[in-house]
């Protein structure tokens, strides 16, 4: 138990240190280029995020723990309790034997396909009252990256970065995808005018996140891809029109509270 305290505090130790980072850098680069002028740097909801950037990763480490061991009991029971532990530590089969970094790459390339689908799932009927929480802001930056409700979290992104480590990779490099996602992740969200020019169509931009947000008609059920736009572009969800920017965000006519206990339950109050 105190091994445990010990790893959820060094862990909020360096999400503090995450926090105050992307404050600063987010903070100037939003003040120089901004894609909707005017947005303050406390809104409703402020505190609310920030519950999520610290209370999130733990559950998340927990679930993630309760995949890794139904997954070991379906896949790998027949094992020794060493040849296990191995596996966990250094991977298996052929991709272990690739370098970090190009293990790095498949991974890269191989869940953000995972995730757009999921992603187009959760804004399906049956799923989207998990998945609104996330678009529920009406202004939206940096901090909004981490408003996701524990199921669509667990249901996503927790369980892509368990598949990709019974698929075989290295934890080392599933953990530096982690590492790079948290930082593009909130360059996405943040409040900025990027566009990426001629890359727009090969790596998402903030421009072409905040229309997955936007609550304006034309950009609804767009740009679902977390890195990669191409695949909205293959599969007809592409939106970021040429010299216009979204306004509105959130979810219209939604009745979702700012605070992060009525967060949790919403969702489970809605009809399906």
């Amino acid at each position: 138990m105190n091994i445990f305290i010990f790893t959820i505090f060094h862990s909020w130790g360096t999400l503090f240190l995450w926090l105050c980072a992307f404050f600063a850098a987010f903070t100037l680069l939003a003040a120089l280029a901004p894609c909707n002028p005017g947005q303050s740097l406390w809104r409703k909801g402020t505190l609310t995020d920030i519950l999520y950037f610290f209370l999130m990763p733990v559950t998340t480490r927990i679930v993630r723990i309760l995949f890794m061991g139904a997954g070991i009991f379906f896949l790998f029971h027949y094992q020794s309790r060493e040849r296990i532990s191995d596996y966990l530590v250094h991977g298996y089969g052929p991709l272990e034997t690739q370098p970090v970094w190009l293990q790095a790459a498949i991974i890269f390339l191989v869940s953000d396909v995972l995730l757009y689908w999921l992603h187009r799932g959760f804004h399906g009927k049956t799923m989207w009252r998990w998945h609104a929480i996330h678009h529920s802001p009406e202004q939206v930056d940096w901090l909004s990256t981490y408003r996701f409700h524990p199921i669509n979290t667990w249901l996503s992104f927790t369980l892509v970065d368990a598949l990709m480590l019974f698929a075989g990779f290295s934890p080392d490099a599933v953990f530096l995808m982690a590492s790079f996602n948290m930082i593009y992740s909130a360059m996405v969200h943040a409040n900025l005018n990027w566009t990426f020019g001629p890359l727009r169509y090969i790596f998402a931009s903030p421009v072409f996140h905040r229309w997955h947000h936007t609550a304006q008609e034309e950009g609804v059920d767009k740009n679902f891809a977390p890195t990669f736009p191409l695949l909205d572009v293959v599969f007809g969800t592409f939106y970021m029109p040429e010299g216009v920017r979204p306004q509105r965000y959130g979810v219209p006519g939604s009745t979702i509270p700012h605070t992060f206990l009525g967060q949790m339950i919403w969702p489970f109050k809605q009809k399906r």
